[in-house]
Order: structure tokens, then C-alpha cells, then sequence
């Protein structure tokens, strides 16, 4: 990809901030095969998780011989995951692809949604803060599923069941964090949406999870029937 979009962004009133990767290939090369401005270390052939630390340190104001010039552009809210993603798909890809700016938005609307998620998740109270976390996560589920017709297309909710495995803090940061990745790692809109399937799923079993457990404590806390002289049985109206 060679452009990486930096989104502050709410649901609400979307900022923009671009940073646009033709500025990253000016200097490193088409494929990262440069060292930049002749001092830096090749893009091309470091790991992504390399890439990911040397973007973390120049957050943090500390790197090597291009220091002053990549903190600016590292510094302004982006997330080092998605764009160590993006830079190191490139280097693995020939040539010069730009993708269209909506395309670029949703990715980053979504990365930094997800983030947000995350650092909730893991700043909750596993005890107190299901409840919660759970609610989040069912608003997110449905605001991208009012505005992706390419969702609506892959989402039934009348197949939707409980979850297999137990869902607890631990297990619904692990699935977040999952669709997080999908979404870093994609470069298409077909691609994302697959994240958001994941995602979706994810709020339904945790609704059908709390039906079954509402429908659970109603059969406990069932009245009884009173079955005595003069009753009369109303049990085919409770079917």
C-alpha cells in the first residue's frame, strides 16, 4: 500500500490526517529497497515485526541517523500495528498501487476503533466490566453492519447461537485483537470485511449468550402453578 491514512476519528465527526506513503517511497524506494537519503537501514527484507519497533521508537522520540524526520511522521495518533503492516506488504509487492481514499478511511476508521477497544478491554475490571465491554462491542457490530452492504450480504442473525467456548475478558480481547490484525493485514475491501464478519459473529454470540442466560434464570424463577381445587390448566397457553 502506498498510502498510510492516519485517522483521529470518532463515529461521530471524523478528522482526516494523511500521510501519504509516496512521501515513504521518495526516499526508500518504490519497494523500501533504499536506504533513505543514503544513511538509513533497507525497509525491504526486515521483518514486521522489525519494522513495527522501529516505528514504536521513533514514537517514543528515540531511533537512529533519520530520527528528527520520522518521529514527525509516526507522531500524530498513528497506529505503529497497521502501518508496520502496510510498509512491510509493501516491500513484499513490486511497483506503485495507490488505493482509493475511501478505501484507506474505513481501514483506518476501523484500526483506530479497534485499538480504542483493545485498551478498553484491557483497562476493564474482568468482575465488574463484562457488562460493559459486552455493550461496546454489540454497538460497534451494528454500526458497521448498518453502513457495509458487503457485511449485509454475509451476516444472518437468524443463525447466530451461543458461543462454544466460555467468553470472558481474556478470551473476547484474544477475538479482538484477532480482527484487529485481519484488518491491519488487509488491503482490500472484500478483505476487510472478512475482519468484520469475525467481528459481528462475535457480538452475536455474546447476545445470544445473554438470552440464554436471561432465559435460564426466568425457568429458576418461575412462579408456580397453582394446582389445587378449581384450577384450571392454562398449560397449552405457556408453550
Amino acid at each position: 500500500m502506498k498510502k498510510i491514512s492516519i485517522v483521529l476519528a470518532t463515529l461521530i465527526a471524523p478528522v482526516i490526517l494523511m500521510a501519504d506513503m509516496d512521501r515513504c517511497v521518495s526516499c526508500h524506494g518504490v519497494d523500501f529497497e533504499k536506504k533513505a537519503l543514503g544513511v538509513s537501514k533497507i525497509v525491504k527484507g526486515m521483518s514486521e515485526a522489525e519494522i513495527k519497533a522501529s516505528l514504536d521508537g521513533y514514537k517514543k522520540g528515540i531511533g537512529g541517523a533519520m530520527k528528527d524526520l520520522m518521529i514527525a511522521e509516526v507522531n500524530l495518533g498513528v497506529d505503529t500495528d497497521a502501518m508496520a503492516a502496510d510498509v512491510y506488504t509493501e516491500t513484499l509487492i513490486a511497483g506503485f498501487d495507490e488505493p482509493n481514499d475511501e478505501f484507506i478511511f474505513q481501514k483506518r476508521l476501523s484500526v483506530k476503533t479497534l485499538h480504542k477497544l483493545k485498551m478498553n478491554i484491557k483497562k476493564s475490571d474482568p468482575k465488574k466490566d463484562m457488562g460493559k465491554i459486552a455493550s461496546q462491542i454489540k454497538s460497534m457490530a451494528f454500526t458497521m453492519y448498518i453502513y457495509d452492504d458487503l457485511l449485509k450480504e454475509k451476516i444472518d442473525f437468524k443463525k447466530m447461537k451461543p458461543s462454544v467456548e466460555k467468553l470472558n475478558i481474556k478470551t473476547i480481547l484474544q477475538r479482538v485483537e484477532k480482527v484487529k490484525t485481519c484488518v491491519d493485514h488487509s488491503f482490500a475491501e472484500k478483505e476487510i470485511v472478512k475482519c468484520r464478519v469475525d467481528f459481528v459473529n462475535l457480538a452475536g454470540e455474546l447476545t445470544q449468550n445473554k438470552a440464554k442466560s436471561i432465559r435460564a434464570k426466568q425457568k429458576i424463577n418461575k412462579l408456580p402453578i397453582y394446582t389445587g381445587e378449581g384450577a384450571v390448566d392454562i398449560s397449552k397457553y405457556l408453550k
